[in-house]
């Protein structure tokens, strides 16, 4: 079993790796699709341990967006903006995995990677104040 905070630690070593000398890429653009992929992943399940605990129910709704629809019914600002950020990234991901004709780059997995530790970040930081239940 996993954690979704080492499917981020998974996302960042991938990061890390494209700027290390001598590292050989199998395929750039495929690890660069890997490491948004994985990045928003480890939001997905980070906020589905948080959404699981809220009340409501979406039917007729994908597992993603019944996240998001619970942090936006929840009436938490910091929920709210987790919510938005996770459509943000979402996007992002959908791009990586189902646009393989259209270029996908570097900057795209840096960009979803650095949303994504911030809300891990920002998320432990309202943890620590007690507005949010946070157990990944």
């Amino acid at each position: 079993m996993i954690s979704s905070k080492q499917m981020l630690d998974f996302a960042k070593s991938s990061y890390a790796k494209f700027d290390v000398d001598g590292y050989i890429y199998i395929n750039e653009e495929i690890e660069y699709r890997t490491c948004a992929r994985s990045a928003y992943y480890a939001l997905y399940h980070y906020l589905k341990s948080i959404a699981d605990e809220l009340p409501g129910a979406y039917e007729d709704v994908s597992s993603h967006e019944k996240v998001i629809r619970k942090l936006l019914a929840s009436g938490d600002e910091k929920l709210v903006q987790f919510a938005q950020k996770m459509i943000a990234t979402r996007k992002t991901r959908v791009r990586a995995d189902y646009h393989i004709d259209k270029n996908f780059g570097k900057t795209e997995a840096y960009k979803i990677l650095r949303v994504v530790e911030k809300v891990f970040a920002e998320a432990e930081v309202a943890a620590s104040e007690e507005t949010v239940s946070l157990d990944s």
